[in-house]
């Protein structure tokens, strides 16, 4: 029997596990794909605090960013900022993945969780090669992205969502990304700097595609292959029963104004490994220090994400005063105000 079983093996559920196995648990990571990275389905522009968790490695940062532009209608406003890079996506995962295996942390690829029942231990039953196989464990971690498994089995509350989609194409580097409002309603279009490539992309809660068809056609861009993910967002009331829990984009611990998980997620992770005893389970202390940690954060994202819809000319006072403030924190929203 397992200490813990993680389903999900992207870079929050990767790095839960490591941490725990640190702590000299007998973890266990399922993944439904192939291979750890893949498919592509979210962005990679991040703040540097993701290396307060990880191990720096140069090599996976594609591109330095050295700030902002935020396009509204004809007015551009400009932040100056060094807190971003670009990271390649599933050279992260692989980088938290080698970590946790080198750790003791074992995989099993190929493998979707599609079912579970809590007593004294969880009861868990897993697909691999069309057949189903059972495990137990003391502990489950629901670490499976926007559509949790983990999270719809509990019953707890569904997230609100954005549909995100992307494509990259050559040339045309700089260090700054911009940001496009008002193209469509509600979220923002974006054009980010990835080195060898450019990227454009945009998230929308309807007719994502559509939007994206014409954001492409207004800039000239004819993409070869286009990516696309849910993007979860809301603060949750629960994220947990007596021996699951959730972390992640599973739990939309994600940025509701930029749609960035990394960060948040690592962070629940963290607190995580730290307060839950899986010999014997408590999650409330778990529930009380990740919002108390990133859920001010959230809800400020939420009333920001909102702002957008302001009409253009508000929109555009708003960010004018906004971009003259100076120590705005990316990962922290309130420190606008």
């Amino acid at each position: 029997m397992y200490d813990l079983v993680v389903s999900g093996a992207g870079p929050i559920g990767s790095f839960l596990a490591w941490k725990f196995s640190e702590r000299g648990y007998r973890v266990l990571v399922l993944e439904e794909h192939k291979e750890i990275g893949k498919p592509l389905a979210c962005s990679g522009l991040i703040s540097k605090k993701i290396w307060d968790f990880v191990p720096y490695n140069k090599k996976i940062i594609e591109h330095k960013i050295n700030g902002a532009r935020i396009h509204v209608g004809e007015k551009v406003h400009v932040f100056n900022s060094d807190q971003a890079q670009v990271i390649n996506r599933p050279a992260l995962d692989k980088h938290i993945f080698n970590l946790a295996k080198k750790s003791g942390v074992k995989y099993l690829l190929d493998s979707r969780l599609i079912n579970f029942f809590e007593g004294e231990t969880v009861s868990i039953y897993v697909k691999r090669n069309e057949k189903i196989k059972n495990m137990k464990t003391k502990v489950l971690a629901g670490c499976d992205g926007p559509l949790s498994t983990v999270r719809r089995n509990l019953g707890l509350r569904e997230p609100k969502y954005l549909h995100g989609i992307f494509t990259y194409v050559a040339g045309n580097q700089d260090s700054f990304v911009d940001l496009y409002f008002k193209e469509f309603p509600g979220f923002f279009a974006w054009r980010i700097p990835r080195g060898a490539y450019t990227e454009y992309g945009l998230a929308s809660s309807t007719k994502a595609k559509f939007h994206f068809t014409n954001f492409l056609r207004k800039h000239g861009i004819k993409p070869a292959k286009i990516f696309s993910g849910l993007i979860p967002y809301g603060l949750l009331p629960k994220i947990s029963s007596k021996r699951v829990f959730l972390c992640g984009d599973a739990a939309a611990q994600v940025k509701p104004y930029s749609g960035g998980g990394v960060v948040y997620g690592l962070t629940a992770a963290e607190i995580a490994s730290q307060t839950i005893d899986l010999s014997n389970p408590d999650m409330r202390l778990y529930e009380k220090e990740w919002r108390k940690k990133i859920g001010r954060e959230i809800k400020t994202g939420l009333w920001i994400k909102r702002f957008y819809s302001l009409p253009k000319p508000f929109l555009n006072i708003a960010l004018n005063k906004i971009s003259k403030r100076k120590n705005l924190n990316m990962d922290k929203p309130s420190s606008i105000f």
